[in-house]
């Protein structure tokens, strides 16, 4: 069964319904305070529940949004009703509460969205928790996705969450802070690594059926947008997270096939790559061109960069992207990023300077459920002529979290090598 504009009814609802929660949290928190963050989260997700249940059978309402955004603030009023019997009445909330509709601005200081995120980025959170709870609660992810993205365990990422939810309960009386009275240049950093995260989430999805989530990926580069176009918030960092997100986006319509297959970056059809969205990184990088101080995000973009302006896999400057991973690997420290260096050297010419890199990281606990390492690996490994090692490296990968489309790649190329 389809929907409007040729998408499956049960995708559709998922975009909406994926797409919709963080902007109904982000509008609770604004109306309601966010000392009532749990509050926000717990009747956006009732809200949804009845979405769900109603909507195949019912169809879709005319303004979907506004239809959720109706029922959880209902949903709150309800709650806060039955809280008043013991509490004082809160005359503050009422006159918060009395625009359901969500409008995103066009600032930092008021888009509803970025404003969650400001709050959720708070200072008595430890950076990893605090960028943990702000993917979640501002990019609307499960806690199962948020573990596969840190590379931990699902039981271990909800047991982070928890602590970090108890910890924001702790500070309630700083919840109450609003964007126009938060330190920005304080949380900026976070707020950036947020936006960074949540695009990552979106361009390669680490788990379940999609091999892109568009939607997710460019409301990131709509807030990177926003941060870098916005005095306050236009730092050089600010400016190359921009362009990074520029360039990466510039492929989504050649990443995905029309069934939902992801096409490596090796066989996609650059003529479908967005040629604007290269300008537009461009642009951003020349702005930040004498910066003071070069960021993790410099280096990404100049990665990005070489690949866009490359007309052909074969023409990339390899051993650029070498150099480029050398100085963001010796910055961060990163066995993420040295699994990226491994296969840029491999793809330079040098496997067996690779599969050194690869062995370097390979009894971190986080490399071994980690499938792009084995995935690296693999590929090394063929360049190498080894292929029976190569082939055992590809089933390793199969038994790692993965998104399904990337899976199907795997068993399609040991498919090929044991046919």
């Amino acid at each position: 069964m389809e929907a409007a504009g040729g998408l499956p009814v049960t995708r559709l609802l998922d975009r909406i319904v994926r797409r919709e929660r963080s902007r109904l949290v982000a509008h609770l928190v604004g109306r309601l305070g966010g000392a009532r963050l749990d509050l926000a989260e717990d009747v956006t997700q009732e809200a949804l529940a009845v979405a769900l249940a109603s909507w195949p059978y019912q169809g879709l309402p005319d303004n979907p949004a506004a239809w959720l955004a109706r029922v959880a603030r209902n949903k709150a009023y309800d709650r806060l009703r039955r809280e008043r019997r013991e509490l004082p009445y809160d005359a503050e909330i009422d006159k918060r509460s009395t625009n359901p509709e969500i409008a995103p601005d066009n600032t930092p200081d008021q888009d509803p969205e970025l404003r969650l995120i400001w709050l959720c980025c708070h200072n008595s959170l430890s950076e990893r928790d605090r960028l943990a709870l702000t993917v979640k609660i501002a990019g609307g992810f499960t806690t199962g996705e948020v573990a596969g993205l840190f590379l931990t365990s699902q039981e271990a990422m909800a047991r982070r969450l928890t602590r970090a939810k108890q910890t924001l309960r702790g500070s309630e009386k700083e919840l109450h802070e609003t964007p126009e009275t938060i330190d920005l240049a304080a949380r900026l950093k976070s707020v950036l690594k947020v936006i960074y995260l949540m695009f990552a989430m979106g361009y390669a999805p680490r788990r379940g059926e999609y091999a892109v989530r568009s939607d997710i990926a460019l409301e990131a580069l709509r807030l990177a947008r926003l941060l870098a176009g916005h005095a306050p918030t236009a730092t050089a960092e600010a400016a190359a997270l921009c362009a990074l997100l520029c360039f990466q986006a510039s492929r989504l319509a050649a990443r995905e096939t029309a069934q939902g297959g992801i096409i490596l970056l090796e066989f996609q059809d650059r003529g479908l790559w967005d040629r604007n969205l290269i300008a537009e990184g461009l642009g951003h990088l020349q702005t930040v061109r004498q910066a003071p101080v070069v960021s993790r995000y410099h280096l990404e973009a100049g990665i990005a960069a070489t690949h866009a302006l490359a007309p052909n896999w074969e023409s990339c400057d390899w051993s650029a992207i070498v150099r480029l991973y050398g100085h963001l690997e010796t910055m961060t420290r990163s066995p993420v990023v040295a699994v990226n260096a491994g296969v840029a050297l491999a793809m330079a010419g040098d496997p067996d300077a690779a599969m050194k890199k690869l062995e370097a990281v390979s009894d971190l606990a986080s490399m071994h459920t980690y499938a792009p390492y084995f995935l690296a690996r693999a590929e090394v490994l063929a360049r190498q002529g080894k292929d029976g090692a190569a082939r055992e490296s590809w089933q390793r990968a199969l038994t790692c979290p993965m998104s399904e489309p990337v899976a199907a790649v795997i068993r399609e190329r040991l498919s090929s090598l044991t046919g």
